[in-house]
C-alpha cells in the first residue's frame, strides 16, 4: 500500500449541516406524531362491518407513508418547526436561519411562537 500525501485528488467534502440530526429527530417525531393522528381519526369513521387484520394492516402502512410524505414536506403540521425550535441548541439557531433563507417560498408565512402569544 502507497501513502502520498498528494491532497489534490482526494474528494471535496462539502461542509455539512450541524443541525442535521435535529432536523431528521424532529422529522421522525412528527412522521410518528401524524401517524397516530390519522389512525386515530380512521377509528372515528363509521363501518357497517369492522376491517379485517390485513385491512388493519395495510391501512396503517398507508397511514405510516403518508405521515413520512407529510413530515418532509415544509406545509406539514408545523410540528417539525416547534420542536426544532425547541432541541437545537441556542448557539446553532443560526444554521437554521439560513437554510430557512434558502430555502424557496411555499407561499406560507413564518409565524414564531412569540408573536401567537399576548406577552
Amino acid at each position: 500500500m502507497k501513502v502520498t500525501t498528494d491532497f489534490k485528488n482526494l474528494p471535496s467534502q462539502k461542509p455539512t449541516n450541524p443541525v442535521k440530526p435535529f432536523e431528521e429527530i424532529a422529522e421522525g417525531m412528527e412522521a410518528n406524531f401524524t401517524s397516530h393522528m390519522l389512525a386515530e381519526m380512521r377509528k372515528t369513521v363509521p363501518k357497517e362491518t369492522p376491517d379485517s387484520s390485513a385491512m388493519e394492516y395495510y391501512n396503517s402502512l398507508l397511514d405510516y407513508e403518508r405521515a413520512q410524505l407529510m413530515a418532509k414536506s415544509d406545509s406539514g403540521l408545523g410540528v417539525k418547526k416547534v420542536i426544532l425550535d425547541q432541541i437545537v441548541p441556542q448557539h446553532m439557531k443560526h444554521y437554521l436561519k439560513q437554510a430557512k433563507a434558502l430555502e424557496p417560498s411555499q407561499g406560507m408565512t413564518n409565524v414564531s411562537m412569540k408573536e401567537n402569544t399576548n406577552e
